[in-house]
């Protein structure tokens, strides 16, 4: 452990007091532990309003347009009108661990396990179709064997929330979905190999350079699952970061950064909407070609420190270009790319206490730096508004 306390014997700087670029003493390891939280039950859409999380889903009509085998019942025929309303909750333990080449080269890996959980509530209500009491799934549809019939014929009930998910879930009505319910998803998520290189360091602050590839360990969204959240896009990434310190003396500090992620072309199975398609059918699956779109993040924060207490406020902005879908079949992919170009803005504010100057003096067994920070989306597009909350620890050794 001498080693490591000859690396803090200098008055340190806030930027290296508080760990904001994890890099390692040299010939030495940084371990960072984070645990994030978030939640959300809003979505920005494309012009930036909010609606609630799902609401494309609520207060639907489910008439001909959406089941067109219901003309036969003429204007007005409807299985109902949906309730619906969601919201989901993310939690996801992240490992940084990095070793120190050089004082100012660290190498390092980043790998992370969560949990997304999405509830849903679903009703219908007020409907004029109902099923039909003689109809069998296990044989073709066809006029001798309708689904459906006028509510009241034979004392016929109104559809319920189990008789919707009968026709999302039953082959037989080309739909093939897993039921409308509360989800959860746990798995590992995205691992990251990278290097942090501080190429600069005087009276004009600190910069400091990082690159990285990043693999996705979780699985696709599920294409039968309206509702599940994967842990993260499943898309295999480029990254390249570079960033900015200057403390001003015994108060004041200022941290900015930018971030470039460039994502890779994979496969990937989905269903392919149909223009203006509430639902896309089973026979719309396929193994499709896809292109994410690259994104931009972007922070400028002011700090505030005294001793070893840091407090600080972050502007964060978030862009991201329109993915692309390619289909082997023909399909027309235009819904699936419809919307997904993002820009979120965030506020974030933050608390640090840096222990090493109580390692030094053994009060502590270890130099621990201790973070908490909140997090909250005040203007997007096409996207949720997300509160987070992170806690973050960061040792040396």
């Amino acid at each position: 452990m001498a080693l490591i306390s000859s690396a803090f014997a200098e008055p340190l700087a806030s930027s290296s007091r508080h760990a904001l670029a994890p890099l390692a003493p040299q010939g030495r390891w940084v371990v960072q532990l984070e645990s994030r939280s978030n939640t959300y039950d809003q979505w920005y859409d494309n012009s930036g309003n909010l609606h609630a999380l799902g609401s494309e889903l609520n207060a639907v009509s489910l008439d001909n347009a959406i089941f067109p085998a219901l003309t036969l019942f003429g204007p007005g025929a409807s299985l109902g009108t949906t309730s619906f309303s969601a919201s989901t909750r993310l939690k996801r333990a992240q490992l940084t661990l990095g070793y120190g080449i050089t004082k100012d080269l660290t190498v390092g890996i980043i790998s992370n396990y969560g949990e997304t959980k999405t509830d849903t509530r679903f009703s219908v209500r007020n409907g004029n179709i109902g099923f039909n009491p003689l109809f069998n799934p296990a044989i073709a549809i066809g006029p001798a064997n309708f689904p459906f019939a006028p509510v009241g014929a034979g004392a016929l009930a109104p559809m319920t929330a189990s008789d919707i998910n009968v026709i999302l879930t039953n082959p037989a009505f080309g739909y093939a979905y897993e039921p409308i319910a509360s989800t959860k998803t746990r798995g590992f998520g995205e691992f990251i190999m990278g290097v942090l290189w501080r190429f600069y360091s005087g009276s004009y602050g600190t910069l400091v350079a990082g690159s990285g590839l990043r693999m996705s360990l979780a699985n696709n969204d599920n294409p039968d699952n309206l509702f599940d959240v994967p842990l993260d896009d499943g898309s295999n990434d480029a990254l390249l970061q570079l960033e900015y310190f200057n403390d001003f003396g015994d108060l004041l500090d200022v941290r900015v950064m930018t971030k470039r992620t460039i994502q890779f072309k994979d496969h990937v199975t989905k269903r392919v909407p149909a223009p203006g398609q509430l639902l896309a059918t089973a026979a719309s699956k396929e193994n499709l070609t896809r292109n994410l779109g690259d994104f931009w993040e972007y922070d400028v924060e002011l700090g505030v420190h005294t001793g070893n207490w840091r407090a600080a406020g972050t502007w964060h902005r978030y862009i991201k270009s329109r993915d692309s879908f390619v289909s082997a079949r023909g399909q027309n992919t235009a819904a699936l790319s419809a919307f997904t170009d993002i820009k979120a803005d965030q506020w974030r504010a933050s608390v640090s206490w840096s222990g090493i100057e109580a390692w030094q003096q053994k009060v502590i067994p270890l130099p621990i730096i201790a973070k908490l920070e909140y997090q909250k989306t005040y203007k997007g597009r096409n996207m949720p508004k997300v509160t987070d909350i992170y806690m973050l620890l960061t040792t040396f050794f």
